[in-house]
């Protein structure tokens, strides 16, 4: 358990890192149509776009989380390897889901289990991906972060294609 924890802790400062370069950028909200900017920190460029819309469904199951929240939606096909509750904040984290897919997938799936989606952003810096997605409700807030590469690995879901989700609740 000690081991998850430290990986939760590191993806919540890769989750830091990847809001800071949406606000950098301008990132667009959910509802934006296609859109795209860039930003320049040293010689590193980062650009975001609105999620992908087309593609196959992506299948999801209801993930019974530990805590107040009960379940919540995640692909089908993800490899669970945190699954956290402390306090009034709970963290999931899980792999084998690409970014974008990530995107794709809870930009339906959330307002399908009640949630607001506020921002759906999909990130590219160096060649890598990300998405960032901001929602609320069933009175909590939270924030999904997707990275392709991660920089170490991360117990069980390894260092490739590693999302985060992080609730609190809601003020």
């Amino acid at each position: 358990m000690k081991k998850y924890r430290s990986a939760a802790l590191a993806l919540a400062a890769c989750t830091a890192c990847l809001s800071v370069a949406a606000c950098s950028t301008g990132s667009p909200a959910a509802s934006s149509s296609t859109a795209s900017s860039a930003s320049t920190a040293g010689s590193s460029v980062v650009v975001s776009s609105a999620p992908p819309t087309s593609g196959p469904a992506i299948p999801g199951r209801m993930l019974a989380v530990k805590g107040p929240l009960g379940s919540f939606p995640i692909p089908a096909a993800a490899t669970i390897g945190e699954n956290m509750a402390g306090g009034k904040s709970i963290v999931i984290v899980f792999g084998a889901i690409t970014p974008s897919d990530v995107s794709r997938f809870y930009a339906t799936a959330l307002p399908k289990a009640g949630y607001t989606v506020t921002t759906n952003t999909m990130l590219t810096k160096d060649g890598d991906a990300g998405a960032i997605i901001d929602f609320s409700g069933h009175g909590f807030k939270g924030n999904i972060d997707a990275v392709q590469k991660f920089p170490e690995s991360v117990a069980v879901v390894g260092d490739t294609n590693v999302t985060t989700i992080l609730f609190s609740a809601a003020k």
